[in-house]
């Protein structure tokens, strides 16, 4: 299980989101999710049983925490939330503006859990297009299949016509 994160750690999330940004823009305000799923069948001893995992890249935004500390940035999170924990969870997050990779965060893991979260924060430019990308990894208890799965989600392209709070 650890190695499937470390292999991801060492740049299969970074792979997964090279050149990952579809060209289609979408002004809508809803959340962009994926989702995955996991079984176990029955066997002496233990009920058949599924895990559904879910990938959501929220919509790039101003960040209106960062505001209250007089910097401009634009954000964007992701999460993966499963029904179960895990035996392992990974994600990555890169912000693009018009089109150009624009901040990546760093790859954040979680052992034995149900959720992990991640985001990419960089200083705002009005006036511009936003898409936030995530890429992760759910590495599934022993005895479900798949052992793991890769998960790739992509937001809405927001247009910031000002940096600042509306």
């Amino acid at each position: 299980m650890k190695l499937a994160l470390r292999a991801l750690a060492a740049g299969g999330l970074a792979t997964a989101l090279v050149g990952t940004m579809s060209a289609a823009a979408d002004a809508s305000t809803t959340d962009s999710t994926v989702t995955i799923t996991a079984t176990r069948a029955a066997g002496p001893g233990q009920r058949a049983d599924v895990i559904t995992c879910k990938i959501t890249t929220h919509n790039p935004h101003y960040s209106h925490h960062a505001d209250a500390k007089n910097r401009s940035m634009v954000n964007v999170t992701a999460d993966i939330k499963c029904t179960k924990k895990v035996a392992g969870l990974a994600i990555q997050v890169v912000l693009f503006k018009e089109k150009a990779r624009y901040k990546t965060s760093g790859v954040k893991k979680a052992y034995g859990k149900s959720s992990v979260s991640q985001n990419a924060a960089r200083r705002c430019v009005k006036r511009h297009h936003y898409t936030g990308v995530a890429a992760g990894t759910v590495v599934f208890p022993a005895g479900y299949t798949p052992p793991s799965k890769n998960v790739r989600d992509q937001s809405k392209t927001v247009y910031i016509a000002a940096c600042k709070k509306k």
